[in-house]
């Protein structure tokens, strides 16, 4: 069953310079250190590990977290790859 885009809560994240994330849509921050974030956002359970990260502005009435530091990689769990970004851009 497809949701319809309309219905889903808007969700965000902007990497900058792999220095600082800008996020939107977080419901919940699980846990963090200065190595690894986990949290969830309208988008699912995400993983931003890094070092050097802290949170340097959290505002959960609005969704938003604002991350600074050396950031490594991001990701969804439970996100599945079959294949490079090109190979499944070009089918």
């Amino acid at each position: 069953m497809q949701k319809n885009p309309s219905t889903e809560k808007p969700f965000s994240l902007t990497i900058d310079r792999r220095a600082r994330a800008t996020l939107t849509g977080v419901t919940d921050v699980e846990s963090f250190d200065e190595n690894a974030v986990i949290l969830h956002t309208h988008g699912g359970r995400l993983v931003l590990t890094g070092s050097g990260l802290h949170v340097s502005s959290l505002q959960l009435e609005e969704g938003r977290l604002l991350l600074e530091g050396t950031i490594d990689s991001a990701g969804y769990e439970g996100a599945t790859r079959k294949g490079s970004f090109f190979r499944r851009a070009l089918g």
